[in-house]
């Protein structure tokens, strides 16, 4: 079986992640994997993996750069091409028609929201888009009915899988050898108006008779906006910038609460991983987090708790309660823990390998 994966970039989130992870347990599998980012980026030591290096994915340069790498003779017998992201989404399908392949088309849907939601056209957009698709994978049942809400004439195409995490990767760390030292809450992602930091960062600052550190793991453009928010309320000595870093599960093996104030989310990845790390998460009322820390028959998480992620107020409420209560933060470690293993990357990994098989017996 061979598979191409076509992304707009490497590097990023959870959806470059999942990709990545893919091609390589694809090439473990003895598959005959490879992957393409239009943009200029960087796959580390994976082997097959090609970039158009163009500084964006939006530049109409891409659609004929796509066009040319894919006319390469060496992709005539794909079985699977895997397109992950918009305009990727867009682009591959036109070219892969033009060039007259047979193979099969599938996309992942990665997010509960996107830009184009908000204006008529976009309707439009998506559907053309997602017309040429043979299958729909939505990462959680959040991004599922979202989609099928916005696009109801594509809903016997798509299925659900959940993305994953490494389980053991992640280590509850032993918080008695911290001593005297203040509890660390930490956030992953980047610094952009969808994690919603900034209400984050003014929540925190009503809790300045507690003892914390606040780390925030990642980048983006709001970095410079919200080191002059947190300068403004003069919290710079509880609240660490520790940038992009790859060192992401030693780091939570570190800290003792997630904070995720996300305005929406296809799939909570970050949180799996906070749960794996055995930290208690606060983590946004919203469908695509709200069922990875708690089953649909439950009113509420025992991994931690749900907040209004645009009040202040409520997130401080929540923080302050595992703040005052170390023993409530501790069985909900532990149960965050067991809920975790729920989100393994070799289930994914299996989910993801049946299908396409399923669809080349069928192709044949």
């Amino acid at each position: 079986m061979k598979i191409l994966h076509v992304i707009n970039s490497f590097e990023g989130g959870g959806a470059e992640k999942l990709t990545l992870q893919l091609h390589e347990a694809y090439l473990n599998q003895g598959i005959d994997s490879h992957v393409v980012s239009i943009k200029k980026s960087s796959a580390g030591n994976l082997p097959n993996t090609d970039s158009l290096c163009l500084k964006s994915p939006y530049q109409i340069l891409a659609l004929f750069k796509l066009y040319s790498f894919l006319s390469q003779p060496r992709w005539k017998d794909l079985d699977i091409i895997h397109v992950h992201l918009f305009p990727s989404q867009l682009y591959t399908p036109i070219i892969i028609k033009l060039l007259g392949f047979n193979s099969n088309l599938i996309t992942t849907e990665h997010s509960t929201y996107n830009w184009r939601r908000k204006f008529y056209f976009g309707k439009f957009i998506d559907r053309l888009t997602y017309s040429f698709y043979k299958k729909i994978i939505c990462i959680s049942n959040g991004a599922s009915t979202a989609l099928k809400n916005w696009q109801p004439q594509i809903s016997q195409k798509i299925t659900v899988i959940y993305n994953g995490i490494n389980i053991d990767d992640y280590s509850p760390f032993n918080k008695s050898t911290r001593k005297d030292n203040p509890n660390i809450i930490v956030s992953v992602g980047r610094l952009v108006k969808l994690k919603n930091y900034e209400t984050a960062i003014r929540a925190l600052s009503k809790l300045s008779d507690y003892s914390y550190e606040y780390w925030i793991i990642g980048s983006g453009d709001l970095e410079f906006q919200l080191k002059k928010l947190v300068n403004s309320l003069n919290l710079e000595l509880k609240i660490k910038f520790l940038g992009f870093r790859k060192d992401v599960p030693q780091l939570l093996n570190q800290a003792d609460i997630f904070l995720q104030t996300s305005l929406w989310e296809g799939f909570g990845l970050a949180v799996v991983e906070a749960m794996a790390a055995g930290l208690t998460v606060v983590v946004s009322d919203v469908p695509g987090l709200r069922e990875v820390v708690t089953e649909e028959s439950k009113e509420a998480p025992n991994v931690g708790f749900l907040i209004n992620p645009l009040s202040e107020d409520d997130i401080a409420d929540k923080l302050s309660k595992l703040l005052n209560n170390p023993s409530l933060g501790l069985r909900m470690s532990q149960n965050a823990r067991l809920r975790s293993s729920k989100f393994d990357i070799n289930q994914t990994f299996y989910e993801y390998i049946d299908l396409c098989k399923k669809l080349v017996q069928l192709k044949d």
